[in-house]
């Protein structure tokens, strides 16, 4: 047995983190069911919305004589009490914390409060101790004069808060711990009363608890985050219960639609199911989750809100009904079939990749070991013998069509780049700086964060339910989410892939649009000029990537849901329109609705424009950045080498989805700049590119995801994906463990195949056609 590191940190827990809150909030709730408590204070909590199921919180928080509720926004909580006291935002007050070690960290307001007067936290919890007039800062910086030792009015402290302030935390000695105490009979006792819950079945299911996007309800009147796709399932403004495929079917809970259920019709319609969990009842729609154990349920908490606000209310089903204390999980529960349907919207109701999977790709560790490094593919075309003048395929491009069809060389000659494939070295192409994107499948976990970083940069909208459903989502960059396998009830593998405007040097959008709305820029980028947008969707028809939005509503220039503009339709109207109007809301007519007050239009970013109606949009490569950090290298005179390749040093600046993404997955920059860290992501044999085969040239490539499994528990491509018939793209086509050997003859005449390969050849058209090269399988493999 080899040597473990030795312990060199333990930290204690404090009693907060030891103590069970579940437990104190019942104890809370039986003394005021006994007439003890006289007075309850609630900062920053709304037990009235996510207390657990059976404690009845509600009926007993309003036998309290006095009610104070501190709170950033409505709740429910608030309208239930006697005195609802305006919370400042964490950003507009000040605050500290201390990290594990005992490092102390100052937090600054980022702005004044918007709705004055509003009280932070601190001030609050201060003037309830008895403080006149608390001010957050008096009260932070008079805290860290007594914990470092110093006078707060003392130059000395006054040197060492403003260093702090710049550095982000008091750079101060480690605090001192001792070692571990292990209470080790404590721990055998535990493990000696732990009890497994028995397997789930049809008539016990496992219920898992969840939070969803709107956290635990505090952020459900943000637009932004409701209409933010589910991870898996990319449902949004909903939070239906998750089942596995198996389970829906036995349940007799398949939606409308059958085996394909939900791209059968424009908007699906989800079966409501009724869940039972220890005797509590509630009824929602019911969504098939690929991947999902069988006998099992998953529940999403958050939603259901009554007081939330114009935007969060109404949305989705308040799942702590049937929640009890302290549990993410309950057992014993039943799934019954209700009556009726539910409209449920998901931004991508197609799961399987149908053998196509050359759009994301993936290899096992084994295989990359084996032919990463080695010299490109640079083979004759099979079909007319030239030469290949591309420099070969690398291991990533050798899994897709590439290796299939024909060298990509354009009919006709670019005038930007003067060539019909790279680049003239005298044309406009070769001169920086010329900007493209890296996206790294294997670390990008499809959180989504890009999407929302982009919504915020770009002045993106939300647009409700019922157009998302209609597929009218405005957001310019999605995340794809893909199953692999055989089986929908245990896929293989779930892959996530951001896909955004890949900036096209071949851009199809240009050529079809009539008045060049949409057209390219000397640095690479696809640009478009709203003001000359006539709204034909030409360009988002004739674009592969499906990347493309039209504002068919004003969106960003009136009320979310319709607000009604009181000076027209009266204030009583005005108030209640969220409740009496139940058609769509975006038919009421411009001159009713109310527009977007001042508060809101601070959301916006004054550097991009926002876009009316029957105009078309895309992402734009944050060209006001790009913009913005040209000027500041000019006038700073920041560069000035004259070795210089661009006007721009590398990372000087990031787009909004690089800035944003937890992993660094994204990488942008200058493609001409030989140091640059997106020529570093690029020049590696991961990278490809999506529809390469297409010759569009994109600007935004792709690094497959290289697995790493362990060989002991399964592996993904049991055969050389590089073998003949391996399938290209999907490892071997062989996810469950099996030969899948293909017969000489299958019923389509396709000798010599195997049906996990994406490709075969037609040997009836390689007689009849010369130029016959292959065929792509469009259902093989894995059917949904």
């Amino acid at each position: 047995m080899r040597d473990r590191d030795p312990i060199v940190w333990t930290s204690a827990m404090d009693r907060e983190l030891a103590s069970d809150s579940g437990a104190e909030l019942a104890a809370l709730a039986e003394r005021m069911d006994r007439g003890e408590i006289h007075t309850l204070v609630c900062v920053g909590t709304n037990p009235v919305y996510d207390a657990p199921a059976g404690m009845n919180f509600a009926e007993k928080f309003a036998r309290v004589d006095t009610t104070i509720c501190w709170s950033v926004g409505a709740s429910e909580t608030a309208a239930e009490s006697t005195w609802s006291v305006n919370g400042a935002h964490w950003l507009e007050s000040w605050g500290d914390v201390e990290a594990w070690d005992g490092t102390l960290s100052a937090i600054q307001p980022m702005i004044a409060p918007l709705y004055e007067p509003a009280l932070s936290e601190i001030e609050f919890l201060a003037l309830i101790a008895g403080e006149e007039n608390p001010d957050g800062y008096e009260l932070v910086t008079g805290v860290w004069a007594d914990r470092i030792g110093q006078a707060r009015d003392s130059s000395v402290f006054n040197k060492t808060w403003r260093r702090a302030l710049h550095d982000g935390l008091l750079a101060s000695p480690p605090r001192a711990t001792g070692g571990p105490r292990m209470q080790l009979d404590a721990i055998a006792d535990a493990v000696r009363t732990f009890e497994i819950a028995p397997a789930p079945t049809l008539e016990s299911m496992e219920v898992v608890f969840t939070p969803g996007h709107t956290w635990d309800g505090r952020h459900a009147n943000n637009g932004w985050l409701q209409e933010l796709p589910d991870p898996a399932s990319k449902v949004v403004w909903q939070n239906p219960a998750y089942v596995s495929p198996a389970t829906a079917k036995a349940l007799r809970l398949l939606p409308v639609g059958g085996e394909d259920p939900y791209t059968k019709q424009q908007i699906p319609e989800a079966r409501i199911a009724r869940v039972t969990v220890d005797g509590v009842s509630m009824d929602l729609p019911v969504w098939i989750q690929p991947g999902m154990p069988d006998n099992t349920i998953r529940l999403a908490l958050g939603y259901g809100r009554t007081r939330a606000g114009q935007v969060g209310n109404g949305v989705g089903h308040n799942t702590y009904s049937v929640r009890r204390a302290g549990a993410a999980t309950a057992h014993g529960a039943r799934l019954e079939r209700g009556r009726g349907t539910e409209p449920v919207a998901s931004t991508q109701n197609h799961w399987s990749m149908e053998s196509r999977t050359s759009i994301v790709r993936a290899i096992d560790r084994k295989y990359w070991d084996k032919h990463a490094g080695a010299a490109p593919l640079n083979k004759p075309d099979a079909i007319y013998g030239t030469p290949r003048r591309d420099g070969g395929l690398n291991l990533a491009e050798q899994l897709g069509e590439l290796s299939h069809t024909p060298e990509d060389v354009s009919i006709y000659r670019n005038p930007l780049n003067a060539s019909t494939d790279a680049p003239h070295p005298e044309s406009v192409y070769a001169k920086g700086p010329q900007w493209g994107m890296s996206i790294d499948l294997a670390s990008c976990t499809g959180c989504g964060v890009c999407t929302i970083a982009c919504q915020s940069e770009n002045n993106i909208p939300i647009v409700g339910l019922r157009e998302v459903a209609k597929g009218r989502e405005m957001h310019w960059i999605r995340v794809d989410r893909y199953f692999t396998g055989d089986d929908l009830n245990n896929p293989t593998e779930m892959f996530m892939q951001p896909v955004a405007c890949v900036h096209c040097e071949n851009a199809p959008c240009e050529t079809v649009c009539p008045v060049t709305a949409t057209i390219h820029g000397p640095e690479g980028t696809n640009n478009m000029a709203y003001n000359r947008c006539i709204g034909t969707r030409y360009c988002a028809n004739n674009c592969p990537y499906k990347v493309r939005r039209f504002n068919f509503f004003d969106w960003g220039q009136a009320k979310f849901k319709g607000g009604l503009d009181p000076k027209y339709v009266g204030k009583t109207l005005a108030e209640g329109s969220a409740e009496e109007i139940k058609f769509n809301d975006n038919f009421i007519p411009p001159r009713l609705r109310a527009k977007v007050d001042e508060i809101s239009k601070m959301q916006h970013n004054p550097n991009v424009t926002v876009r009316p109606r029957g105009v078309m949009e895309k992402c734009t490569y944050c060209i006001q950045r790009i913009n913005r950090a040209r000027q500041e290298v000019k006038v700073r005179k920041i560069w000035t080498s004259p070795d210089q390749v661009g006007p721009i040093p590398d990372g000087f600046f990031q787009t909004a989805c690089q800035a944003a993404c937890p992993t660094e997955s994204i990488v942008f920059g200058d493609t001409l700049d030989p140091s640059s860290a997106v020529v570093e992501a690029k020049d590696s044999d991961r990278t490809y590119l999506l529809l390469g085969y297409l010759n569009t040239r994109p600007r935004t490539s792709y690094a497959m995801r290289v697995r790493n499994p362990n060989e002991k528990i399964g592996v993904y491509d049991h055969t050389d994906p590089l073998s003949h018939g391996g399938g290209h793209g999907e490892g071997d086509g062989h996810h469950d463990g099996e030969s899948h050997e293909a017969p000489p003859h299958d019923s389509d005449g396709h000798d010599g195949e195997q049906h996990g390969s994406a490709i075969f050849k037609d040997r009836k058209r390689s007689v009849q056609d010369r130029g016959y090269a292959m065929s792509l399988r469009v259902l093989g493999g894995a059917h949904a």
